[in-house]
């Protein structure tokens, strides 16, 4: 009887000790399960920002390249400004040239004719002493 009750006894503790070795194995389990959990999400968490810093780097990227499209539409829209102005700068010199050229004309014809109507006075001057004369001559 007490060879049985020892074999129990023996048994018994056997059967807690296994119990508490498979209690602590699956703490350890339950322990490295948390920790390859908490890997993982580290490691998911890590990709999600770096994922994000791709598209916020892409993004940056995409509105840079768009600033400098905008930049060299303005460039080609001043430097299209800076032809017209010198063009209609141009354009009001030639016309001022060709009004000073037509003013220039008038008064080149106004001075031939009135140099010709002094011609023709001085003329009819003569005329009028030699007229003149030929009737002082006569009396």
């Amino acid at each position: 009887e007490e060879a049985r009750l020892a074999e129990e006894a023996r048994l018994a503790e056997e059967a807690r000790l296994a119990e508490e070795a498979r209690k602590e194995e699956e703490a350890r389990l339950a322990k490295e399960a948390a920790r390859i959990a908490a890997e993982e999400e580290e490691r998911r968490l890590a990709e999600e920002r770096r994922l994000a810093n791709e598209a916020e780097e892409a993004a940056e990227e995409a509105r840079i390249e768009e600033l400098r499209r905008a930049r060299t539409e303005e460039e080609a829209k001043l430097e299209d400004l800076r032809q017209s102005r010198v063009v209609e700068e141009r354009r009001i010199e030639e016309e001022e040239e060709v009004r000073l050229a037509e003013e220039e004309r008038k008064a080149e014809e106004a001075r031939f004719k009135l140099a010709e109507e002094v011609r023709t006075a001085e003329a009819k001057l003569e005329e009028l002493r030699q007229a003149r004369m030929a009737e002082e001559m006569r009396q």
